[in-house]
């Protein structure tokens, strides 16, 4: 089982990201501070080890995540579609992370994927690590690692 580092999580969010969303994002430092209204993803797993990775990113990043993933146009119905297009690629981040992390001969299982909105990210309560990249439009998404200890 690899270590639970940034650049794990890096390689699996531009890898998933270009794979589900033909999107290309380059790593980037985790912002300081959100302004506006963040949308918040969160799914658990379990395995070897328990945990829950975490999507936090703008409804902008959302809605230009689910135009390249549904084939339209930005606007009204990328917009919509946003928080739907954030669950369904943190969904697909889980299962890669769970093979790359665990191994695919490991029994392991995913929650379901819940989000919100809101003005700020709650702090994660036991982040192991995080990985944050940079869209081309500059809107980030972070993707945070809560690995049980045990």
């Amino acid at each position: 089982m690899p270590e639970p580092t940034v650049d794990l999580l890096t390689d699996i969010l531009g890898t998933v990201l270009q794979e589900s969303a033909f999107i290309f994002a380059e790593p980037d430092p985790e912002p300081e501070a959100w302004e506006g209204e963040v949308l918040t993803a969160r799914i658990a797993f379990e395995s070897t080890q328990g945990g829950s990775l975490r999507l936090v990113t703008s409804p902008r990043a959302a809605a230009e995540v689910a135009a390249n993933m549904l084939g339209i146009d930005p606007g009204a119905e990328a917009d919509a579609n946003g928080q739907a297009a954030i669950s369904e690629l943190l969904n697909v981040l889980g299962g890669a992370f769970l093979t790359r992390f665990f191994g695919a001969a490991v029994p392991s299982q995913l929650g379901l994927p819940a989000t919100s909105v809101g003005t700020s990210p709650e702090p994660a309560p036991h982040r192991t690590c995080a990985a944050a990249v940079r869209l081309e439009s500059g809107e980030a998404i972070v993707l945070e690692l809560d690995l049980e200890t045990r």
